[in-house]
């Protein structure tokens, strides 16, 4: 959002991020540094004779060789070498503990200076504002949260921030046989721009250490879960000493361009999953991490230090890793996780309040995902609205952060339905009390949004897809025994690929996206992709069918009076002249206007893709969406249509919500021709757009009719199609048995617009309700 922004509702943090000189080493500087930098002027692929044995190197990592095998490409140096410790213990266990980590400055710096990310990188502190009057801040990326403004103000003058991001998680590395279980520990930078970082493909997290997962053999099997979480964070304290350094201070570090700052190393945040949340915030399961207690104990004595502890629900340990680290407060670096403390909580709790009151709650779902648990989402509100009581879902309001405050006291303040209903359901009985984790959480979101920005930045999704890329996929190259070391063989192995291939780099890349656009070149057949308005549409070269006739295709796709709707397009455009074509009006008797059709045949496409650009920056470019138009088409998607003209912030006014029926083009007669623009036309059916539902506030949708109840179908040009919009049945008290999923949009009758189903659509639709 900010990126279109005037630069006067921009306040920036004067003094920060100086640059001390530009005398610092690149990425290609220290790649040129080696004793083999003028043997790589004759030959670029040096140490190897030739590309052909380059491409035998960039081949190993991907093959099914030993480790012996492929021993002498590790001898190249490059990159943050692994270690490895043993860590004493003065309790008994089965084995030895030992460490793999590196030294996360080097990972942290290797971030910092890659040249993938020189143009993605913040390091100044700002305040953006979404007027010029600088009343309403903007919380995006992460430099723009008051925590970093804070820090700023207590480090010396010229200074930079560097946000470091943690992540752990215990994850499988043998299914169903063998229980192989591994611990990594992520590192990532805050400094780089969240849509980034967020991206899979971008590599933004680096394996930086593999934390023990050991069996301790105290006689109080009480104890060894106590053991392990003070093991976890005795090998944190090691790992994270040289950035603890760092953040007390400084050090100089040269960005992707050779520029030198002074940087200090922050612990931003650490995105792990509730329980792990809670053992490193010291406390027990189904406790709030933000719990603060006192205690006076010899911890050395553990049974009466874990009793003692157990009283204020604490989990034991008693020297926190974050306790040195300057400007660290699990307060802030514990920032809510999207998919555990929203998604999954919703599944768990809020759903299944919510389908109460359906008697066979929720049927037919096996192994619930993440995305089963977005798709709910995105319907939840239209199905119960009118089953469940008006206090039971209160309407959000709109005033972004604080309207989060207050739709939380609008839940605790009417959360007493739930249990009058007896909504609060355990396996077996009714439970009696509120005590959720995670929906005290929830209390934090605003407070936490203000200090580190956009919560969503701070998701497992990027973390978790890193599991597979650095710690499943090198454990199919081990030897399935003593996972740990080979796994950092294979990390170190891979990165010296990587940045081989780095080094090639002797430009600017360019990452444009190419898009369509119009050439003004005369052309025997329209485009298959073409611009309309902000919107891209695109169709496949090849139609699905073609040469068919039109009561042909009107048979196999029920539409009964395709060819009226032909000949009416036909005579609106005689008049409009390439004009704006409107729907869902009825049309006149065609008495006085007899069928005249220049064309007998046609092209038919099934499927059609839209793409849009995103409402508050047009750099960005949104996934594509792809429409069916099949017969006989039961579940064809619902288009916004765009009659007049666009607007940045669109409102229903010109707009038209309709059923994609068909996708065609005409094949004129031998010696005739077609005197529109676009030649790609399309049948839609139209709904009437209504007020916006009380409880929902979302816009009531029905079917445009003719008289005799028949459904209105018209003809418009492809190029008016805008956006793909979903609808929700509007139900009721009840739902009628007789609906199918082929047959309940075409059979019921009213319907909700699902604001909903993607956050472009929510915020059109923000703007729409604003006038």
């Amino acid at each position: 959002m900010a990126g279109n922004l005037p630069s006067n509702n921009k306040e920036w943090y004067e003094g920060a991020a100086k640059c001390y000189s530009q005398d610092g080493f690149t990425f290609l500087d220290l790649f040129n540094a080696d004793e083999y930098v003028e043997c790589r002027k004759e030959n670029l692929f040096y140490p190897f004779a030739s590309r052909e044995e380059w491409e035998v190197a960039d081949f190993l990592p991907h093959s099914a060789l030993s480790m012996a095998a492929i021993d002498t490409f590790l001898q190249l140096s490059m990159g943050p070498s692994w270690k490895c410790q043993i860590i004493p213990s003065l309790h008994a266990m089965k084995n030895l503990i030992r460490l793999f980590w590196r030294d996360l400055v080097d990972c942290l710096e290797s971030l910092f200076s890659n040249p993938l990310f020189h143009n993605q990188l913040d390091f100044i502190p700002c305040h953006v504002y979404k007027t010029a009057l600088q009343l309403l801040c903007v919380y995006s990326e992460w430099l723009m949260g008051d925590a970093a403004w804070s820090i700023q103000d207590q480090l010396p003058q010229g200074a930079t921030i560097l946000g470091t991001i943690l992540s752990s998680d215990k994850t499988n590395i043998t299914m169903m046989t063998g229980a192989r279980v591994a611990h990594p520990l992520l590192l990532g930078l805050a400094n780089i721009r969240m849509r980034t970082h967020m991206k899979l493909s971008s590599k933004a997290f680096v394996l930086t250490a593999l934390l023990p997962i050991l069996q301790y053999l105290h006689p109080n099997q009480q104890m060894w879960g106590m053991l392990e979480d003070r093991l976890i964070h005795e090998c944190l304290l090691i790992i994270l000493q040289p950035l603890m350094k760092a953040a007390e201070l400084g050090i100089m570090m040269a960005d992707p361009v050779g520029n030198i700052h002074h940087c200090f190393t922050l612990l931003t945040a650490y995105i792990v999953d509730t329980p792990e949340a809670c053992m490193l915030a010291c406390v027990c399961g189904k406790t709030s991490p933000f719990t603060l207690a006192f205690i006076n104990v010899d911890p050395n004595d553990l049974e009466a230090f874990f009793a003692t502890c157990a009283e204020f629900w604490l989990n034991g340990v008693f020297a926190p890793f974050w306790k040195g680290w300057r400007f660290s407060d699990p307060a802030i670096f514990l920032t809510l996780e999207a998919l555990h403390h929203w998604h999954k909580q919703f599944y768990d709790h809020d759903l299944q309040w919510c389908y109460f009151h359906f008697s066979n709650r929720i049927s037919k779902l096996k192994q619930v995902m993440g995305r089963v648990h977005h798709d709910i989402q995105c319907y939840i509100i239209g199905l119960i609205a009118g089953a469940a009581p008006c206090r039971f879902s209160p309407a959000p309001d709109n005033d972004l952060l604080a309207s989060i405050d207050r739709s939380l006291a609008i839940f605790h303040d009417n959360k007493d339905v739930i249990m009058t209903l007896g909504a609060r359901m355990g396996t077996k009985r009714v439970i009696d009390n509120w005590h959720i984790p995670k929906l005290e959480l929830m209390q934090s979101v605003t407070t936490s949004a203000h200090q580190v920005s956009a919560l969503i930045q701070w998701s497992v999704d990027a973390t978790g897809h890193a599991h597979i890329t650095e710690i499943k996929d090198p454990a199919w190259h081990t030897n399935n025994n003593d996972y740990d070391p080979q796994i950092c063989w294979d990390e170190d192995k891979d990165e010296k690929v990587e940045e081989e291939e780095n080094g090639e780099i002797n430009g600017p890349m360019d990452l444009s996206l190419a898009t369509a656009r119009h050439d003004g070149t005369p052309q025997t057949r329209p485009p298959h992709m073409f611009l309309a308005g902000s919107t891209t549409v695109h169709l496949n070269c090849n139609p699905t069918r073609t040469g068919l006739k039109i009561d042909e295709v009107a048979d196999q796709f029920n539409i009964p009076d395709l060819r009226y709707a032909l000949s009416d397009f036909l005579q609106r455009d005689a008049r409009n002249g390439n004009g704006v074509f409107g729907v869902g009006v009825p049309r006149r008797s065609l008495i006085d206007r007899p069928l005249n059709i220049p064309f007998e045949r046609i092209q038919v496409w099934h499927t059609v893709h839209l793409q849009q650009v995103c409402l508050h920056d047009s750099r960005v470019v949104l996934p594509a969406q792809t429409m069916h138009a099949s017969p006989p088409c039961p579940g064809s998607l619902v288009l916004i249509y765009n009659l007049v003209t666009l607007t940045p912030f669109p409102s229903f006014e010109g707009h038209a919500v309709c059923k994609l029926q068909l996708i065609m083009c005409p094949i004129p007669r031998q010696g005739s021709s077609i005197t529109w623009h676009d030649q790609y036309l399309c049948y839609v059916h139209s709904f009437k757009i209504g007020a916006i539902d009380s409880a929902t506030k979302m816009h009531t949708l029905a079917w445009a009719k003719h008289a005799n109840g028949i459904l209105v179908g018209d003809i418009v040009p492809l190029m008016q199609l805008q956006a793909f919009v979903n609808i929700i049945l509007k139900l009721g008290a009840a739902a009628d048995p007789r609906l199918t999923k082929s047959t309940s949009v075409h059979y019921h009758s009213s319907f909700y617009l699902n604001k909903y189903f993607n956050k472009q659509i929510y915020d059109t639709l923000y703007y729409v309700l604003q006038g």
